[in-house]
């Protein structure tokens, strides 16, 4: 009987894979052979006297992961795992940011105190100009990370009519495959945010991507475009606003 300590809520899909004839599988347990977590940050003490500590997610900066090698402790994440709702988080994002949608929604909102059926669609009718925005069709999204996710994104976007640029200096061939050939391979980030309408990250949060998106690649950037980042917040350097 093995025993595996939870943190943060873990899908029951996956709990499932762990049959209660071998393992007990428990967010109170102070002894246990595996840690499974998802956000939570977890420090050496608490991986105690596990064997090994899995992710439920597509990085591991939250694991000590220097340490747990030292201890010889196996740590391993799901790649690839969430690709799927990130991709459709991030064309909400695009369609937010394209659209009035939230604008609009307060405006609507704001208007609340009309109790006349026809004035309040007049109204709207009017002003519905407002909150337009534009199409993303024919728009450049800039993809930075190729991986699992990326290239579902670039998939998606060369869907909805866009054209697509990609940066990824580690793209493994296996991620090339993966890649639709529409994908226009950019090889520098510069020229990439230049080029792009909107700018999209999907990279793992380590030293080499670390406060990435700076300064200099904001001024890289068009007056107009839009920064989506689902990946992770220290990739985007803090910036000092003028």
């Amino acid at each position: 009987m093995y025993t595996i300590k939870t943190y943060n809520q873990i899908s029951n899909r996956g709990l499932s894979r762990f049959p209660a004839s071998d393992y007990t599988v428990s967010s109170e347990a102070t002894e246990a052979d595996a840690i499974m977590l998802r956000s939570h940050k977890l420090s050496i003490d608490e991986v105690g006297s596990s064997r090994a500590v899995a992710r439920a997610g597509a990085g591991t900066n939250n694991v000590p992961v220097a340490d747990c090698t030292e201890r010889g402790v196996v740590v391993f994440n799901t790649p690839g795992a969430n690709a799927n709702a990130v991709k459709e988080l991030v064309l909400c994002g695009l369609l937010l940011a394209s659209r009035g949608i939230i604008p609009g929604i307060a405006f609507a909102q704001s208007q609340s105190h009309l109790s006349d059926h026809s004035e309040l669609s007049k109204l709207m009718e009017q002003e519905k100009k407002r909150f337009a925005g534009s199409e993303i069709a024919g728009k450049t999204l800039g993809v930075v990370g190729l991986g699992a996710i990326g290239s579902l994104v670039a998939e998606m976007a060369i869907g909805l009519g866009m054209k697509v640029h990609g940066f990824d200096p580690a793209l493994s061939v296996e991620a090339a495959w993966r890649l639709p050939s529409k994908v226009k391979r950019i090889e520098n980030l510069s020229a990439l945010v230049a080029s792009s309408d909107f700018i999209t990250l999907h990279l793992p949060a380590i030293d080499a991507t670390r406060g990435l998106i700076n300064d200099e690649l904001f001024d890289a950037m068009r007056p107009d475009a839009c920064l989506i980042n689902f990946a992770r917040d220290e990739i985007v350097q803090n910036l000092v606003w003028n």
